[in-house]
């Protein structure tokens, strides 16, 4: 199961965006029910992602309409970027080290510049320790300047002389067997029924709007969800035959099928919406 605001990220970047942007919470409700996701539970999703600044609420009347606020939209378009454009490039042999010093006084740059190093693929060999396959010097200048954790971080270039080559390394920095896990459940759900989808294609049978749209979306937010804790290391420092490039395949596939289908409940969805105060409910 994707993590809900995932579930919502997705949906206003597949759906909600190029259609102005700003969504009715009846039709967000209607539209996330796929999720199996009760109302309070989208409505709790809401209130927290709005205290984090990534959404935002306006009113007429009674009627509340959420759109991504500024950092949202940057955080969505990230998150698309990475999950779903991002590849496993091809590897120079050498890995990039960073090694950071920041005093017991300043523990909350510490503890985020973890997680930015996280997201940025970056894997943990110890406390103070990260190491990337990738040159990322853009990226490491721009986040060292936004948080003025300079003085206290140091960056290398090497070439790994050690006993735990390839796999055996990546599994110290990384948690690649939890990843392949996750990917591998992925396909055993989502593979059987591509065959079935294509075949009632194939067969010009009538496939119900509501249900290509609920499988399509469902597909792309897990995957998502997926693909966002990948670091998209090298294939040669990965397991043969890495699941993650089939889930790929699988999620573009589903997305490739149905994508039609899956607009036109949407746009139904939002046709049938009343319209308030001179405004329409999408």
């Amino acid at each position: 199961m994707a993590k809900t605001s995932t579930v919502i990220f997705t949906l206003f970047g597949g759906y909600i965006n190029h259609r102005g942007g700003e969504v009715w919470v009846g039709s967000l409700i209607k539209l996330l029910k796929p999720f199996g996701l009760s109302e309070n539970a989208i409505r709790l999703a809401l209130s927290r992602m709005s205290k984090q600044e990534l959404i935002q609420r306006s009113k007429i009347g009674r009627e509340s309409y959420y759109s991504l606020t500024k950092k949202g939209n940057s955080w969505m378009l990230y998150g698309e970027h990475r999950a779903l454009k991002k590849e496993n490039k091809k590897w120079d042999k050498k890995w990039r080290l960073l090694t950071y010093n920041i005093p017991e006084k300043l523990r909350h740059l510490r503890d985020t510049l973890r997680k930015e190093l996280r997201s940025m693929g970056y894997g943990s060999l110890g406390s103070s320790l990260w190491i990337s396959p990738y040159d990322l010097k853009e990226k490491l200048e721009y986040l060292f300047d936004r948080f003025k954790v300079a003085d206290y971080i140091e960056t290398f270039e090497a070439i790994y002389t050690g006993l735990h080559e390839g796999l055996k390394l990546t599994a110290k920095a990384w948690d690649i067997m939890e990843l392949e896990k996750r990917y591998k459940e992925f396909l055993k759900k989502y593979s059987p029924l591509l065959s079935e989808f294509k075949g009632k294609i194939e067969k010009k049978e009538v496939i119900d709007l509501g249900e290509c749209f609920a499988r399509r979306f469902r597909v792309t937010a897990e995957f998502i969800d997926i693909a966002l804790d990948d670091p998209m290391l090298p294939l040669e420092l990965l397991p043969v035959d890495w699941a993650g490039l089939k889930a790929r395949e699988i999620c573009f596939e589903y997305r490739k099928l149905l994508g039609q289908e899956a607009e036109k409940f949407v746009d139904m969805v939002f046709r049938d919406s009343k319209t308030i105060s001179g405004k329409t409910r999408i």
